[in-house]
C-alpha cells in the first residue's frame, strides 16, 4: 500500500506544472511565505525551480534552505478535500554551475517562455532535495513518504543522451507523439513535440501546454525507453483504428 501511495504521489507531481511554494521569510523573520511557481522534476523526482534573484523566494532560500512545495488535483466541482494533494518538504540550493546549462535546456524545452528569462533579473535554477513527502489521496488515504521511497532510481542516460532521444522523436516520429497524446489525453493537435524524458514517463507539449505520459515500466536505459515508446505508439494506433472502424 505504501509503494502504491508513493507511485500515486509521484505521478501527481510529475503531471503538475505549477505548485505553491513556501519558504521561511527573511523579511518577516520566521513566518512562512507562499507563492505560486512553475516547476519541473528531475529523473530522481527532485523539484527544480527557475527563480529570479530579486524574487522574495530567492532571498529567503539564500538565508534559509528549508521549503515545501504543494501540488493538488484541482476539483472542477464538489469537495476539494476529496481530491489528492502532495506536499514535498526539503531543502533547496542553487544548481551547481557544471550541471546548470544542460538542466536549463531541459527546463526551457518544457517551458519555452523561460528562454527570455536568461536576459532578465538574474534567474537561476534551484533544486530541492526531498526530505519527506505528505500524500493525501482522499479521505482516509493519507501517508508520510520517506526520502528513499520517493527518490526514483537514476537512469543510465545523461541529459545529453535525453536531448538526442527527444530530438529523434520530434524529427523522425512526430506522428507517434500525436498518437500518444490522443490516446492518453484525448487531445488532437497538429504540432506535438516531446520535451522531456524521465524514467517513469515523458512530456509532450501541444497548444502551449505540457502533458505527462506515464510509462508502464520504469525505463533506466535508452533501449527500454525505445521499447516503451514503441509499445505506446502501437497501443495508440490500435485503439484509434478500432475507434475509426466503429464509426
Amino acid at each position: 500500500m505504501r509503494e502504491q501511495a508513493a507511485f500515486e504521489a509521484r505521478t501527481l507531481v510529475r503531471q503538475s506544472n505549477v505548485c505553491v511554494i513556501s519558504t521561511i521569510s527573511k523579511n518577516l523573520h520566521g513566518y512562512p511565505f507562499g507563492s505560486v511557481s512553475p516547476f519541473m522534476t528531475d529523473n530522481q523526482g527532485r523539484l527544480i525551480f527557475y527563480i529570479a534573484g530579486i524574487a522574495q523566494h530567492s532571498r529567503n532560500l539564500t538565508d534559509d534552505s528549508r521549503m515545501c512545495a504543494t501540488v493538488f488535483d484541482a476539483a472542477d466541482e464538489g469537495d476539494q478535500n476529496a481530491h489528492a494533494r502532495v506536499t514535498v518538504v526539503g531543502d533547496a540550493a542553487p544548481v551547481p554551475a557544471e550541471e546548470a546549462e544542460a538542466l536549463l535546456e531541459r527546463y526551457e524545452r518544457q517551458y519555452p517562455e523561460a528562454i527570455s528569462y536568461r536576459q532578465a533579473h538574474d534567474f537561476r535554477l534551484w533544486r530541492m532535495e526531498v526530505k519527506r513527502v505528505r500524500y493525501i489521496g482522499g479521505f482516509g488515504h493519507i501517508f508520510w513518504i520517506e526520502k528513499d521511497e520517493w527518490n526514483a532510481q537514476t537512469p543510465e542516460w545523461t541529459l545529453e543522451d535525453e536531448k538526442r532521444m527527444v530530438e529523434h522523436m520530434n524529427d523522425d516520429h512526430a506522428d507517434a507523439n500525436q498518437l500518444m497524446l490522443k490516446l492518453i489525453h484525448g487531445v488532437e493537435a497538429d504540432n506535438v513535440v516531446m520535451t522531456t524524458l524521465v524514467p517513469d514517463g515523458c512530456y509532450l507539449r501541444a497548444n502551449d501546454k505540457n502533458f505527462y505520459i506515464q510509462f508502464e515500466n520504469n525505463c533506466l536505459d535508452s533501449k527500454a525507453v525505445r521499447m516503451e515508446l514503441v509499445r505506446l505508439t502501437k497501443q495508440a494506433r490500435k485503439a484509434l483504428n478500432a475507434e475509426a472502424t466503429q464509426d
